[in-house]
């Protein structure tokens, strides 16, 4: 039987058997912070939170290559109350438990995956794999597909030269097999599309807080494959932007809007140099 908690800092939904909840979660607002996905309506830090990270996500970098992805599932024990004695009432107690969902995979560059960064399910319950692809067309930002294994004729090439070395090996690709998730800028906020077209989440960050706003109630294995897409995404974009080069515009000379020769820095710069060398610079 499933129970409903009686506040904001429980969990949302249990059972005594968490692998038999099959109702659509309602929308919420997940938040990140350190390795725990919490919901925003939880009154305390230290509320359950919903799914984990083995690695804080503001520590990965783009030469880093697996995350264990986990969702928290939450069970109800009855034990018997040492006050009410012999034969007294059955106590409810809530206990989590971390279930290992997804493996967030980002293989090297040298084996040229179709992909540069995976979803991979460690069980079947889930959606399957997702392959997750980083490009700016139009307003699109970043796209996840279900993806399934295929042998390539390069592959096959592969797998036999080295059975005939004695070695057993396979070596397998993955394709595309249908558009799961679609994330378009839309101002200041990003917005998830589903592979229909409608809205299902907008993602937001205020003062280094990341958050996902889920809007449609969806069932567990979608939540799921979506959250796990969104911290993909998100070291992605801390990735980039921890190894991005710095470059001279990134320096005190540089007009965002108008270019790098109309900066009123790079004016005064040219004025110093006339006033101290006495002589005019050409530009």
């Amino acid at each position: 039987m499933t129970l409903s908690a009686a506040n904001a800092d429980l969990p949302p939904e249990y059972a005594a058997d968490g692998a038999a909840v099959r109702e659509r979660l309602p929308p919420d607002t997940l938040r990140l912070a350190g390795r725990s996905i919490h919901s925003a309506a939880s009154r305390s830090v230290d509320a359950p939170g919903r799914y984990e990270l083995n690695h804080q996500m503001d520590f990965l970098r783009e030469t880093d290559r697996l995350v264990e992805f986990s969702r928290i599932d939450y069970a109800v024990r009855r034990q018997a109350a040492a006050a009410a004695g012999p034969g007294g009432p059955a106590v409810p107690e809530i206990t989590s438990q971390p279930r290992h969902a997804f493996n967030l995979e980002r293989p090297p560059a040298i084996l040229q995956e179709a992909f540069p960064y995976y979803v991979k399910a460690v069980s079947r319950s889930g959606l399957g794999n997702i392959g997750l692809r980083f490009a700016k067309i139009g307003k699109s930002v970043c796209k996840a597909w279900r993806v399934g294994r295929r042998r390539s004729s390069s592959s096959r090439a592969a797998s036999s030269a080295a059975a005939g070395a004695g070695k057993e090996y396979e070596a397998l690709e993955y394709e595309a097999r249908g558009l799961l998730f679609d994330v378009r800028r839309n101002n200041d906020v990003l917005d998830w599309l589903d592979g229909a077209g409608a809205r299902v989440a907008v993602e937001y960050a205020r003062d280094d807080m990341y958050s996902l706003n889920v809007l449609v109630p969806m069932d567990q294995a979608m939540r799921d494959a979506l959250v796990a897409s969104w911290c993909v995404k998100l070291w992605n974009d801390l990735a980039v932007r921890f190894h991005r080069r710095r470059t001279w515009k990134d320096g005190e000379f540089y007009d965002a809007k108008r270019g790098p020769f109309f900066s009123s820095s790079f004016f005064l710069f040219l004025l110093l140099a006339v006033k101290k060398k006495g002589r005019r610079i050409l530009c």
